[in-house]
């Protein structure tokens, strides 16, 4: 069976990117949890992509995990379980939604490849237990389903995403590194809140950076030179090296600092640069950090095809079934027969 879940997670990596009524039957007694597209979706496929989910939860979480609340995107705390109930669903509507439109787009799974998913469905359905198939009335062909309609769905998403026409620039994507000798101008009391410095301390702290900038100025013509250093000597708390992308550089300190960080040399030391938290004096690293932006670059790249993907299945899901809805459609007493524990 583990192996089974393992193959079906390895195929349902693209839909992760990303009820009400009485419990009813179908002519053949299968339970329906909903439907979709004017199709049924049994009991047995749900519990499919159910047992994938609560595997990946529980390697990700700990199988502690269904006690627990998670957050959502707009800083919801919902119950795990309920959370992962959406998801598969969510993943199972997605499946579906990309397989609808594989023969718009020539694509299909090879007759080899057809028989491959056959000889393992018969495989992983001949190694459950009587318990297992009598729990959610599993069939055979159910699982021969899933694994084809996966395989097929991960052929079409890998077709659209071509067309994503995502380009990110290095510029866009660099990341500075820098050392910041930070001659901070307030304190954070018990609960975190901040506290402004008095005027005299905030002139020391003034008079610091003066002098902190007078000695590195004696040494400004040697090449070694590194500020960090001084960090140390003046006992300076929030003193250190940041690697940050421009917008980073802005909300943090601003635009003028920002236009005074590129407007340097790697190795080369600002006058002191006032801000609204203090003074400070900043050496360059790196104006580009090539690994940082590199890194970035990658994950702004998956942002941007992530939301390519979420727009595109939206649409199309609309076009297919522009009433469907997780509320409306899902039989939570059918669905509740699968638990998530």
């Amino acid at each position: 069976m583990k192996r089974f879940l393992y193959i079906i997670s390895l195929l349902l990596i693209l839909v992760m990117m990303a009820g009400c009524g009485d419990e009813t039957a179908a002519e053949d007694g299968r339970y329906v949890v909903f439907k979709y597209n004017k199709q049924d979706i049994y009991l047995d496929e749900v519990y499919i992509y159910a047992q994938t989910t609560i595997e990946e939860y529980e390697q990700k979480y700990g199988k502690s995990v269904w006690k627990e609340n998670i957050e959502t995107d707009e800083g919801i705390e919902i119950d795990t379980a309920d959370a992962a109930r959406k998801e598969v669903i969510a993943n199972i509507v997605k499946t579906k939604t990309l397989v609808s439109k594989a023969d718009s787009f020539g694509i299909k799974l090879t007759e080899n490849e057809k028989q491959d998913l056959e000889l393992k469905a018969d495989e992983f359905y001949a190694g459950l237990t009587d318990e297992q198939i009598a729990e959610v009335g599993m069939q055979r062909d159910t699982i021969a389903t899933v694994l084809k309609e996966n395989a097929l769905a991960k052929k079409v998403y890998e077709y659209v995403m071509r067309d994503s026409g995502t380009e990110v620039s290095m510029e866009q994507a660099r990341m500075t590194t820098f050392y910041d000798m930070f001659f901070e101008c307030y304190s954070k009391d018990e609960f975190g809140n901040i506290v402004v410095y008095s005027a005299e301390k905030i002139k020391e702290q003034k008079e610091k950076a003066d002098k902190a900038y007078k000695s590195i100025s004696s040494e400004v013509d040697n090449p070694d030179l590194n500020i960090a250093f001084l960090g140390y000597t003046y006992d300076l708390k929030y003193a250190g090296s940041h690697t940050m992308s421009k917008e980073d550089i802005i909300e943090t300190y601003g635009q003028e600092v920002l236009d005074a960080l590129y407007g340097m040399e790697n190795g080369q030391i600002s006058n002191v640069i006032e801000t609204e938290y203090g003074y400070h004096i900043f050496q360059m690293t790196a104006i580009t950090d090539e690994k940082a932006t590199e890194e970035n670059k990658k994950q702004l790249t998956e942002k941007a095809d992530q939301e390519y993907y979420a727009n595109l299945i939206t649409t199309w899901i609309t076009e297919l079934d522009k009433n469907y809805s997780y509320s409306k459609r899902v039989d939570n007493e059918i669905y509740s027969k699968i638990q998530f524990k």
